[in-house]
């Protein structure tokens, strides 16, 4: 039995990123991923089944990592204002460090292989989203909406800016940031 290499598979899941990124789902191959990842296409199905599974894998590790980025040991994960600002300025630095890995991740929003991935592995990935927002919701922080709403009224704005910015490199100036954090916050605040 050969032991997994995680120098390896950290490398085919870089190649995946950029050819995905830049080929989309369908015009993706495992030759194409094998040889930006300078591995053969052999090597990769010692790793994966086939691409769907390599995909599905580096998509519930990308939302792992980034779900993982929102909460530190800092984080006082109450329901506050404070505790959702302190979220909210996370994702925007992970999107501003990970743009690429992130650029994935939305790619993979408009896959046809979502709806099973997600169904199956949401709660696997950032299971204290659910309970911040349920928990927020009962003490009338915020509005009492379906979860999926609250998240895009709180970082679709955000996301929206850094990707644009990003691409004119520019940065959100703290003031920037600090007022789109508000308007977000209104619109789920009770």
């Amino acid at each position: 039995m050969r032991i997994k290499d995680d120098e390896k598979v950290n490398r085919i899941y870089q190649a995946a990123i950029k050819v995905v990124n830049n080929d989309g789902f369908q015009g993706s191959s495992m030759s194409k991923i094998a040889k930006e990842a300078d591995v053969s296409a052999a090597t990769i199905y010692l790793y994966f089944e086939n691409k769907d599974d390599m995909i599905k894998k580096l998509f519930i590790h990308l939302k792992s990592k980034l779900g993982h980025s929102y909460f530190n040991d800092e984080n006082d994960l109450s329901p506050s204002k404070g505790t959702f600002r302190a979220i909210w300025l996370n994702h925007y630095q992970y999107i501003v460090e990970n743009m690429e890995e992130y650029n994935f991740l939305e790619n993979f929003s408009n896959c046809p292989l979502i709806e099973k991935v997600e169904k199956e592995n949401k709660l696997d990935y950032c299971p204290t989203f659910e309970s911040l927002f349920n928990r927020s919701k009962s003490s009338g922080l915020i509005l009492n909406l379906h979860n999926d709403l609250i998240f895009s009224l709180l970082f679709s704005p955000i996301n929206h800016l850094a990707k644009k910015n990003k691409s004119s490199n520019k940065i959100l100036t703290t003031s920037e940031l600090i007022e789109l954090f508000e308007a977000s916050w209104r619109a789920i605040s009770k």
